[in-house]
């Protein structure tokens, strides 16, 4: 599931003036683009003081470090490595400004050695502006650098200037390098009188210096866009920008605006920020509380308060690519920022949160959205209808009015007999079937509820009332009453069927323990398919691994020998259900005998989609061949041309 960790220290920044402004605080901080979900290193220019290199795991620690000027401030960098036949090499390229002057500077190290003294400085030239990004192609050689005045020049490692484009554009406000489809890419943002932007894309071409090496692929201006007031970031193809505690998405490559979401958690925030982390995931900081946010179904997948930190800013993130989460089911990442604690004598500090981005499913985002209050709620109902639009059936009335306290009571004295006992439930709650319907949406009192069964379960043994019945078909069960209530329910089938169909909470530890003991066919194909239903494809593995001891003979025996009807309906879920357990536990796990059979079964699946698969695509041929009649032709025939005597309209495939 979705989650944010408590922040831990990375190193306590020094008490420097670029630090102590809220606005400026993280434009002083530049972390180099080389981080990723796996990586342990991390590079940070640290304005008035130095550009440090920290190493993570297994204990956050300064690993290398180039002191700069007090009065110097840093405004990009970043960090790669090449390497050859001998050796790899560290490259570190950063600008630098002191006044009006700005300089770019090369720094070099060789690959395996750690050693602080063994950093070469290299070149340094002057800039004709500020540098407001870099980035290192370490496979071609080349650095790649734009300044605020609008130029995009090539540089190699020894900072000779390679080539020059001027974009025409001399106020460059937010720049962003990227890769699509093995591609390298820029755009940048450029700040416009009349509160207006102008958006350029931009092809990089590096190897290609016999020609321009770069190219410009679309250029748009965007009305009411002040680069001033927004906050931005950018992954997968959109375009995040934070305006107040509004969420604005732009599509590239023309920068066509797409969405619009209002995020109230950041409303009265002071100090704010943003940063992409997953595919359509962000996270966002108000104050000392952090937000990771599904733009796609707007919701608020997790948050965490730093009750440590008066305020927390992100600086980068190591984002998660759709491809990759695809790939691997890992989905954990992290983010850096900068934590101030509160006081008379605030200290500043990198602080870095791991983060679970979730699946990306809509299971995740269920009942999260933007606006779902975490205020507690009355149970209390609403007429449907104002008193002015007509009477309030009496009947009605006083289904709203229940007394629960002595419907208890009452029932509480009428334990010794079952049919007393489910006369009075029925009486007065006014139910009229044994199981919830709608018509019962007014008992909706989870702690009556839950005294209730918890009366029932403990003066009842032999013969349960109906009563109980028609609790296990409430979707307000209370999810107290749930452990254990297979172990309560297992000598009566019917109330155990019931529970396992239709009771709400059902613990996955328990349902999985059923599911590998039991040997009635149908109890298991109900089983499976409630797991499904409730719960994700890590959890089940998660809990899998967790179980003391798990016998799942009976499981793959009742899924590989099965004929009954309803399995093979369900074959597809249930096959999903088997793949998880076998991920979980291995098949080392399993006898040689109980491997030939999964085989041979997993063999005759893939032998009936081989056969469903060429079915579709003679479906699929014989309709492209036939064609359709539109305008006295048809569309792959010639006009006039007569359909065919005999078709194939449906194929039942098994």
């Amino acid at each position: 599931m979705p989650s944010l960790s408590q922040s831990f220290r990375i190193a306590v920044l020094p008490r420097v003036s670029s630090l102590s402004n809220f606005d400026v605080q993280a434009n002083n901080l530049q972390v180099a683009g080389d981080i990723e979900p796996i990586s342990n290193k991390i590079t940070i220019g640290i304005s008035e003081s130095a550009i440090s290199q920290y190493v993570l795991n297994p204990t956050p620690k300064l690993v290398l470090s180039v002191p700069i000027p007090s009065t110097t401030m840093v405004t990009a960098c970043d960090v790669s490595q090449t390497s050859d036949a001998q050796q790899t090499t560290d490259i570190w390229c950063y600008s630098l400004q002191a006044g009006k002057v700005h300089t770019l500077n090369v720094a070099s190290r060789k690959g395996e050695d750690e050693s602080l003294a063994n950093l070469e400085l290299g070149a340094k030239i002057k800039m004709k502006d500020q540098v407001v990004g870099i980035r290192i192609n370490a496979k071609d050689k080349a650095i790649v650098v734009v300044l605020k005045c609008g130029l995009i020049q090539f540089y190699d490692f020894q900072l000779t200037l390679l080539h020059s484009l001027d974009m025409s554009y001399p106020d460059v406000g937010f720049i962003k390098f990227f890769q699509e489809h093995k591609k390298d890419f820029l755009f940048v943002l450029c700040s416009l009188p009349g509160n207006k932007i102008c958006f350029k894309l931009f092809e990089l071409n590096l190897p290609n210096y016999n020609q321009v090496p770069v190219k410009e692929l679309s250029s748009v201006t965007l009305e009411d866009f002040s680069l001033k007031e927004s906050k931005i970031c950018y992954q997968s193809g959109r375009l995040y920008r934070l305006v107040n505690n509004k969420v604005l998405t732009y599509a590239l490559p023309q920068c066509q605006l797409v969405q619009t979401a209002e995020l109230p958690m950041v409303k009265e925030a002071a100090v704010i920020s943003i940063q992409p982390i997953s595919t359509n995931r962000i996270l966002v900081t108000a104050d000392n509380k952090v937000f990771l946010l599904d733009l796609s179904h707007n919701s608020t997948l997790f948050s965490r308060e730093l009750s440590h930190l008066k305020t927390f800013q992100l600086l980068k993130s190591a984002v998660i690519d759709s491809h990759e989460q695809s790939a691997s089911s890992n989905q954990r990442t992290f983010a850096i920022g900068v934590g101030t604690k509160s006081g008379k004598n605030p200290t500043s500090s990198l602080e870095i949160i791991n983060v679970d981005v979730g699946t990306g499913t809509l299971k995740d985002s269920l009942g999260k959205g933007f606006n779902v209050s975490n205020e507690p709620s009355s149970h209390a109902l609403k007429p449907l209808f104002s008193d002015d639009e007509g009477e309030i059936d009496e009947d009605e009335r006083n289904l709203r009015d229940f007394n629960f306290k002595a419907i208890y009571q009452t029932l509480e004295r009428n334990t010794n007999s079952v049919s007393s006992f489910d006369r009075i439930f029925q009486r007065e709650l006014n139910i009229e079937k044994e199981h919830y319907t709608e018509a019962d949406r007014f008992i909706c009192d989870v702690e009556f509820l839950s005294k209730v069964v918890h009366l029932i379960l403990k003066n009842f043994k032999e013969e349960y009332p109906k009563a109980l019945t028609f609790l296990l078909t409430h979707p307000l069960f209370p999810v107290d009453c749930t452990p254990n209530l297979f172990a309560r329910l297992r000598e009566h089938p019917r109330l155990f069927k019931q529970a396992i169909v239709t009771c709400p909470n059902l613990p996955l530890k328990e349902l999985l323990s059923e599911l590998f003991s039991i040997r009635n066919r149908e109890l298991s194909l109900d089983i499976s398919i409630r797991i499904l239903q409730d719960y994700t494809s890590d959890m089940i593995k998660q809990e899998m691994k967790g179980l003391s001891k798990v016998d799942i003979q009976n499981f793959i025996d009742f899924i590989i020998s099965s004929r009954d009807d309803e399995v093979i309906r369900n074959s597809r879920q249930l096959f999903q259900l088997l793949s998880l357990v076998l991920d979980s536990i291995g098949l080392f796990a399993l006898d040689l005998l109980l491997l030939n059979r999964l085989s041979e079964y997993i063999d005759s699946r893939v032998v009936i989609a081989e056969r469903n698969s060429k079915l579709c695509d003679l479906i699929d041929d014989r309709q492209s061949s036939r064609g359709y009649y539109k305008s006295g032709t048809y569309a792959t025939g010639t006009q006039g041309e007569a359909a065919p005597k005999y078709q194939v309209e449906f194929l039942e495939l098994s």
